[in-house]
């Protein structure tokens, strides 16, 4: 089990950040590794780690906005909350789904796999439809901040990639790149902590009917510790490179995984269902 959590802590860190979509990647690992009993406590336990991994990466931008928020300057002060009223307005739609869809949305996705295949499919073509999109230094409106929250909510089915989404629905608007990561990554981190907190309390619940302790879900605690420093690690790592990639107008490129990895699971799917 030690092996496996670490291998998955790696897919974890990788797939949360960088836009090919943790979720599939975690669905299809579990279904791969055989640990669906388990597969709650392993995402709860992975998903702390990305959450640890954006607080730290992003911290200096965090520091900056709320700087901002309490500067003497007024305009700076507006510009500070603006954003912050932007991200609260863009969390809503998918606080929405992940109250009231996410046993759904599990059960759905858990019972037919295949799905995920052709979100992955749909995730490469938003990417590459990047390419196309026009460079600018434009800043996020209300509508931006909607629209790309909307992206977020929809990011939820897996196999369709949360970074991916906000950020190509932010530079087909026309947000300039630097804003359009830092906007989706600090809309992420209520985000990933608004599920792990869901997912703690699923998993908890689950103890109390059945008896079994929280901490009797793994045979010891390695497991968890190395999924939760593992998704940690190289989830930073992702993020560093990530932030590149989006900067140099590349993001694109990541397409064409997600058309790999959709027809080779779909593949894997249909033949071994």
């Amino acid at each position: 089990m030690t092996w496996k959590m670490l291998v998955l802590g790696i897919v974890q860190g990788l797939t949360e950040f960088l836009p090919i979509s943790s979720s599939g990647h975690l669905l299809l690992g579990e279904k791969l590794f055989g640990i669906e009993h388990e597969a709650l406590a392993v995402t709860v336990s992975l998903h702390v780690g990305t959450l640890i991994a954006s607080v730290v990466f992003m911290a200096r931008r965090i520091g900056r906005l709320f700087a901002d928020m309490f500067a003497s300057e007024k305009e700076r002060r507006k510009d500070g909350w603006r954003l912050v009223l932007y991200l609260v307005i863009a969390s809503i739609p998918a606080a929405l789904v992940g109250l009231i869809a996410a046993d759904y949305v599990e059960s759905v996705f858990t019972d037919k796999p295949i799905y995920v295949a052709f979100f992955f499919v749909g995730t490469g073509a938003l990417l590459l439809a990047t390419r196309w999109g026009r460079d600018s230094e434009r800043g996020f409106g209300l509508s931006d901040a909607i629209l790309v929250g909307i992206a977020q909510a929809v990011a939820i089915m897996p196999g369709f990639s949360r970074s991916g989404l906000t950020i190509a629905t932010a530079l087909l608007l026309g947000i300039a790149s630097l804003k359009a990561f830092n906007f989706s990554f600090l809309l992420s981190i209520p985000a990933i902590a608004g599920a792990a907190l869901i997912q703690l309390l699923d998993l908890i619940k689950i103890s109390d009917e059945t008896g079994i302790g929280v901490d009797s879900v793994f045979a010891s605690p390695l497991p968890g510790i190395m999924g939760f420093v593992s998704s940690a690690a190289v989830g930073f790592f992702a993020l560093w490179a990530l932030k590149r990639v989006v900067i140099s107008r590349r993001f694109w490129m990541f397409s064409f995984y997600c058309f790999g990895i959709g027809l080779v699971s779909l593949v894997l799917l249909l033949v071994f269902k």
